[in-house]
């Protein structure tokens, strides 16, 4: 079956989307979300950030959900569902920050985005859809719906109410001049980032690492300045410090976890 969308200008482009959950794609579950987006907004052009965050890994989906935000243009719409109070009475947030909007539960999610992408304004979800929904899919039943409300131009100040008591999580870039942070995010590669950002260093080259009490020595350009096997570290991508091994996986070499301790000297 063939479906045909109308023809948009260069000044209307599509609205987009993006999706960050920790539901695996075992299950039925993100296309649900996926639906209820299109019901509202047909045109909407979707995007799966990931949805591969560790299991009520609020934390992780809080860096994702910040990558996500600083990857895409202003405008862009991202639904971000790791949501393991779901059915309490924890409030469900719609965020306004680096000129996109962000929906999600407040249990912390924004934090990360908060930090390093802010200002952000912030309201408490009021809408409410007329049947009843699910006490263990709020993505799918109020989330996605007004992730598709706002893609199709409905004023976000007639589904909110503003707040400014965003719940939090226990993370933070780490303070000028850094000497110390912690593993905040363990990558695909078994890299660790941290919490210190590249701008709080000074004289990089002549600093040395210490993780989780081993030696990783001195900073590295890239990943290929390391020889085959070695630890290194250097600034990644999001310009905050990673321990990486060349060739191999941090994470198991070093045994290295969230909230390690680092220090920089």
């Amino acid at each position: 079956m063939l479906i045909f969308y109308p023809m948009m200008s260069a000044k209307h482009k599509p609205p987009i989307v993006t999706l960050t959950s920790d539901f695996g794609l075992a299950d039925a579950y993100v296309a649900a979300m996926k639906g209820a987006i299109l019901r509202q907004c047909p045109t909407a052009v979707l995007v799966d950030v990931t949805h591969n965050v560790p299991p009520q890994d609020v934390l992780c989906g809080s860096i994702t959900l910040e990558r996500a935000i600083d990857g895409f243009g202003p405008g862009t719409i991202h639904l971000a569902v790791v949501d393991p109070g779901v059915g309490t009475n924890r409030r469900i947030l719609i965020a306004q920050i680096h000129k996109s909007f962000v929906v999600c539960p407040d249990n912390g999610l924004i934090t990360w985005a908060q930090h390093r992408l802010g200002p952000v304004k912030l309201g408490e979800l009021i809408w409410r859809p007329k049947t009843k929904p699910s006490h263990t899919f709020h993505g799918r039943d109020i989330m996605a719906p007004v992730a598709g409300m706002l893609a199709s131009g409905t004023n976000v100040a007639s589904l909110t109410r503003p707040i400014d008591d965003p719940v939090l999580i226990d993370v933070a870039p780490s303070k000028s001049p850094a000497r110390s942070g912690r593993v905040i995010h363990i990558d695909h590669f078994g890299n660790a980032t941290t919490n210190i950002e590249r701008d709080s260093l000074r004289s990089i080259p002549r600093l040395t690492v210490r993780v989780a009490h081993k030696r990783v020595g001195r900073f590295k350009r890239t990943y290929f300045d390391a020889a085959p096997g070695s630890p290194l570290a250097l600034i990644g991508s999001s310009g905050l410090v990673e321990i990486a091994v060349r060739d191999g996986s941090a994470a198991k070499q070093l045994g290295l976890r969230v909230g390690d301790p680092v220090v920089i000297k």
